[in-house]
This record gives C-alpha cells, structure tokens and sequence, in this order.
C-alpha cells in the first residue's frame, strides 16, 4: 500500500518517469523509513496502469533507453485520496511482534542459538540506527524549509523507536544467560465444552 500511495502521490504532483520516482525516493532513502524497494516501482505503475489508475502519457527516447512517463488519472487521484485517508485514520503502534513471539518459546532453541540471533539483531538494529542518523543529517539539507519540522519529528519518532528496541534487546541479552529453562504454562481446557 505505501508503494501505491507513493507513486500516486507523486503523480498528483507532475507526470514522471519510473526512473524519476525512483530516484526521488533514492535521494529521501524510502527504502530505510518508509520500506518502499526502487526495484517494486515499475512494478507498481504496470500495475496502476493495468487498473486504470496511471496511464502511459508519453515515451521519450534518451541514449538507448526509452522512458515511459505516466500521468495519474481522475480514478487515480480518487484511490491517491482513499489511501491516504486510510493511512491518517489507521493507528499504527510499534513493537516487534515477531521478536515477541519468539521470546515465547524461547526454550524451543539452544540458549547459545538465542544469544547469536540477539548479537545479530543487536548489530542489525545498531547499524540501521546509523545510517537512520546519516539520513537524517541530509534530509535538513535536500527539503523545502517549511517541511523541516515534520522531517525534524519524523525522525527523532524513529530514532526514539530504534533506541528503545535496543535497550529493550541489550537488557534481555544480558539478562538471558542467567535466565533459567522454562516451559509456558498453558491454561487447561475441556474441548468438547468449547465445541
């Protein structure tokens, strides 16, 4: 969905080339805060054209290379609208389930297998964090001043996130060690009683 609101937000702005779009959100690195992939792009217009939410405006021949620029139809603002309603009207909290979902059988795997997952996860997440800073310090640079501020919140909202996630993985590797063997406690049930 946030590869759709994307490239039909940037056509509601200007036709543009799937090159264009692509190297628009290169240079804001959607890939890092937003997970938008530039390879799904072409993709995505294929798709939007299909369903008559871009159509093909003109193709320009540069070098060896044809360049295919689209346009955003009227169906095509209205679905840009119906998107981006969804996205302000649908909360979205942060917490890593699938990490939380581990910890639940977390006796299910050697205790040394945990541990090495854990580093990995740490580093994963420290190394994200630094490229999160480096972004940030381009991002003041490359955007119009009046949108400075909500970049400035946006990124101290992920930062916060991915510190947070660290002292919470730091916490639980150093405390993991020490942390005895346990098996969950299920809740008994009569299943014919549930039937």
């Amino acid at each position: 969905m946030i590869t759709r609101v994307f490239v039909l937000g940037l056509l509601s702005f200007q036709p543009m080339s799937g090159y264009a779009i692509q190297h628009y959100l290169r240079l804001n690195r959607a890939e890092q805060w937003a997970a938008i992939l530039p390879g799904s792009i072409h993709y995505a217009l294929k798709k939007l054209a299909a369903e008559g939410l871009v159509t093909l405006q003109a193709t320009e021949q540069t070098g060896y290379r044809t360049k295919v620029i689209y346009a955003i139809t009227a169906a095509g603002r209205r679905e840009f609208q119906r998107l981006l309603e969804k996205l302000w009207n649908t909360p979205e909290p942060h917490y890593p389930t699938g990490l939380y979902a581990a910890l639940t059988f977390l006796n299910a795997l050697s205790r040394e297998q945990v541990l090495i997952a854990l580093d990995a996860h740490i580093a994963a997440l420290q190394h994200e964090l630094e490229m999160w800073n480096r972004g940030e310090a381009t991002q003041n640079v490359e955007i119009p001043p009046e949108m400075r501020d909500f970049v400035r919140l946006s990124f101290a909202n992920g930062r916060e996130h991915m510190e947070v996630d660290l002292r919470f993985l730091r916490a639980l590797r150093e405390r993991l060690p020490a942390l005895p063997h346990f098996r969950p406690s299920l809740p008994s049930f009569d299943e014919e009683s549930m039937l």
